[in-house]
């Protein structure tokens, strides 16, 4: 199956300052990429590129066959075969939500039976069904987003574009809107291009996420293989590695990486990749995801251990979370069902297998 959207070596720049660094992918059909990475990674420029709303500096650019950007080409926005959803849902206030789905269809000259049998099909898939009369000023926050994505989705795109579309809710509505999201695009099968912030909302929607760091790709893997693999210390951030100690590499074999931490030795998994190229005596940092890492105050669970101190205490209703501050003056977080008291001495157990490695 030949890709549907191929994106080959994209560079772009603001000043000296380099935004985008040689971006290259390619998607399938009906596939979904969720874009993540930390404010100022490129993931908003990168899809204002492949939108048309912005020129790239150099690279190409393939859309279901056609060549939207190359050095002599540039086909603009209206003429590629996209959409986009905005964070800001971007509705005309003095139209209804009828005509505001129909507002692509119009400029793209379709006649009054297609436009309403369009409206009408859509309207149902989002429940908007007894919203079209109303203007966007008399909507909720969930259900303009839900207008901005029905009006994308009825010019019927080959691809589709979404900026953080439900940055702007609220937590609730946001966790509802997502599941909605996930089930629409899986029904339509539409190819998706979704930039986030949020990992619970990539892992919801993406068939693979793309992480950006400082303009390049860090990691372009399913969810799970990201979540349980990732290749570099920004990735591991990303996926919930909150959790970090320093050390320094005193032996590794294929299997794992031995790391002197204070007094104790911790032994890890070491992601072999050119970012993380590991020799003994390096200094490092071990990641630890926040539900890895466990409080025992009578036994140890898995063979990696530490004794803490516990400097703060907070409660998040079916569990204790601990600040845990160790010999020598590094601080984790870990978890317990019970609550236990400040400044008490405790022991922090985690698995080999979740601990991971990476050169400082």
């Amino acid at each position: 199956m030949s890709p549907i959207l191929k994106i080959n070596d994209i560079h772009k720049s603001f000043g000296m300052t380099k935004v985008l660094d040689g971006i290259s992918f390619e998607m399938t059909e009906g596939e979904c990429i969720c874009l993540l990475g930390s404010s100022g990674s490129g993931k908003s420029t990168l899809l204002q590129i492949i939108a048309g709303l912005l020129q790239a500096d150099h690279g190409e650019i393939t859309m279901t066959g056609l060549q939207v950007l190359n050095k002599h080409t540039f086909i603009p926005p209206e003429k590629r075969p996209i959409n986009m959803v905005f964070q800001d849902y971007a509705l005309w206030p003095h139209m209804t939500i009828r005509k505001n789905i129909e507002y692509g269809l119009k400029m793209e000259k379709k006649t009054e039976t297609v436009r309403n049998e369009r409206v009408a099909s859509i309207s149902k898939l989002l429940q908007l069904e007894e919203l079209l009369k109303r203007l966007p000023s008399e909507l909720s926050g969930g259900q303009q987003q839900r207008v901005g994505i029905a009006r994308a989705l009825a010019t019927e795109p080959s691809i589709l574009l979404m900026d953080e579309p439900l940055s702007n809710l609220d937590v609730k509505l946001r966790t509802e809107m997502r599941s909605e999201l996930a089930d629409i695009l899986r029904k339509l099968s539409i190819t998706t291009i979704y930039v986030t912030h949020d990992m619970m909302e990539a892992f919801a929607l993406a068939d693979r996420i793309l992480v950006l760091h400082e303009g390049k790709i860090a990691q372009l893997a399913p969810p799970q293989q990201m979540y349980e693999e990732p290749k570099t210390m920004g990735v591991a951030q990303l996926m919930g590695y909150q959790n970090q100690l320093k050390g320094k590499v005193i032996a590794k074999n294929e299997e794992e990486t031995t790391i002197q931490c204070g007094e104790l030795r911790i032994k890890g998994i070491a992601p072999t990749n050119p970012y993380n190229e590991l020799t003994i005596g390096d200094d490092v940092s071990i990641m630890l995801q926040l539900e890895a890492t466990h409080v025992d105050s009578t036994s140890y669970q898995h063979d990696n251990y530490l004794e803490t101190k516990i400097v703060q205490v907070i409660y998040e209703g079916s569990r204790w979370r601990y600040r845990l501050e160790t010999k020598d003056g590094q601080h984790i977080d870990g978890l317990h069902t019970k609550k236990l008291p400040l400044n008490e001495i405790v022991r922090i157990s985690f698995s080999v297998q979740q601990t991971r490695i990476f050169k400082s």
